[in-house]
Order: C-alpha cells, then sequence, then structure tokens
C-alpha cells in the first residue's frame, strides 16, 4: 500500500475577512499523480503556496512523510516547483538559472550535465541557452520553469497550470515527462483547466470551488457518486460540471 507524501488537514486561509480556503483536507501518494481541478478563483493556487510556505496559512496542518511542517524549508530539497507565473532573477540567461538551481540542490556536476543536455534537447532550448528570461516567448518562459523544475530532485512536484501558453507537442512532452517520474515513485500535485488531458495521466482529482472541496477521488469513483444507476461512463469534464452545477 502506496504511502502518504503530503497530506493536508483543515487548510484555512483568508485574506482580510473572507475565506479563500475554508478547512480542505487531502492526501497525495507516493508515485500518485493528484489533479486540483477548479474554476478561476477557486483557490487553487493559495492551496498550493500554502503547502510551500510561500503565503503563511492561518489555520490547519501540513504533514510531509508523517512529519509535521512547521517550517518549510525543511523540505525545501524534496519538493520541487512549477509557479502559475514564472519566477526568475532578470540577469541571469537560461543555462545561469540551470547552473544556479543545480548548485543550491547540490546537484553533483556530472548529473547535472547529463539533465541539462537531456531536458534542453527535449523542450527543444538549445537556441535559448544564452538569452536572458525577459526575451523569451511565453511558452518558451513556461518550459525554461519546467527545466528548471526538473533539473534538480524531488519527491513531490507541485505544479500550478503548468501546461499554460505550450503547443501541443510540447503539452505531449510535459504529459510524458510526468509519467516518466510517477514511474520513478515521484508524487505530483498539478492544477488544470486542460480536463481533457488531466484525465490521460492523473490518478485521482480534487474538485475545489470556492475555497472548498466538494469531491475528489479517481474518474471512475466520481462517475459512480454521480451516474451509478444510468451505468455511463462521463468524461472528466462532465463529472466536473455536475458537481460543480449540484
Amino acid at each position: 500500500m502506496k504511502k502518504n507524501i503530503l497530506e493536508v488537514n483543515n487548510l484555512t486561509k483568508k485574506y482580510n475577512s473572507k475565506k479563500v480556503l475554508n478547512e480542505i483536507s487531502f492526501t497525495v501518494k507516493s508515485g500518485e499523480i493528484v489533479g486540483l481541478i477548479g474554476p478561476n478563483g477557486a483557490g487553487k493556487t493559495t492551496t498550493m503556496q500554502s503547502i510551500l510556505g510561500l503565503i503563511e496559512k492561518d489555520q490547519g496542518d501540513i504533514y510531509y512523510n508523517d512529519q509535521i511542517l512547521k517550517k518549510q524549508k525543511e523540505i525545501a530539497s524534496h519538493i520541487s516547483y512549477i509557479p502559475e507565473q514564472p519566477i526568475y532573477y532578470e540577469d541571469l540567461t537560461l543555462e545561469e538559472h540551470l547552473q544556479f538551481v543545480a548548485m543550491l540542490f547540490k546537484l553533483p556536476k556530472n548529473e547535472y550535465q547529463k539533465r541539462k543536455e537531456f531536458l534542453i534537447e527535449y523542450l527543444n532550448l538549445e537556441k535559448h541557452l544564452k538569452k536572458f528570461p525577459d526575451k523569451l516567448s511565453k511558452g518558451t518562459k513556461q518550459k525554461f520553469m519546467i527545466s528548471c523544475a526538473f533539473i534538480r530532485d524531488f519527491d513531490l512536484l507541485i505544479a500550478d497550470e503548468p501546461f499554460f501558453g505550450l503547443d501541443p507537442g510540447s503539452i505531449r512532452k510535459l504529459k510524458d515527462l510526468f509519467l516518466k517520474y510517477k514511474d520513478k515513485g515521484k508524487s505530483i500535485f498539478v492544477s488544470t483547466h486542460l480536463l481533457d488531458l488531466a484525465q490521460t495521466f492523473c490518478d485521482k482529482y480534487i474538485f475545489l470551488n470556492q475555497g472548498e472541496i466538494i469531491a475528489s477521488g479517481s474518474q471512475q469513483e466520481m462517475n459512480e457518486r454521480i451516474d451509478f444507476a444510468q451505468d455511463k461512463d462521463l468524461s472528466l469534464e462532465e463529472i466536473f460540471l455536475k458537481f460543480i452545477e449540484g
């Protein structure tokens, strides 16, 4: 039986007096891909940033490998991150960013070189290595963020809308990369609006709406909850809309 790598209990976040997350609880297991699905403003980014410690939660506990997190820096070496909006240093080239991440997380030089060569070729970034991020297109910036996330070691990857801005070929490559790392026993917690795509690689889903979890489970489990009597297989989009619309 797979163990929980991440456990979130009663996570709550307020902005002023408004709750944007209302006591949400869920788990991510080792070697599992979990999709966080919800409309704009549902609280997806807030959830991810709270787990990472980028914003301060108001209530709740977060466990990593059964250990309660008091300071997120304790697990920084175990969790990688693809942010919704690219984060970078304006005065470093793409290649210098990769070197910086590898140095920060103490990746051996030979392993760094091997991963860099793979990622640069796989994501078609060869001609952009010496460029500064501000000079890159939106899609190339996204591939740059992906390369920074995968150049280092991790046990859990948190990816916030990682497919946004990518062309169809790059979307397929990122999906395949997720599946490759899942096969290595890594866990991935990913938010996306591309439900047709999500149902091709996620093991289970968390539906978030107005800061609350309205459903969770595998596609089959949620399909049975909605359409048990009719014995009809619904798409992930159809299931999501039925839960959202009540």
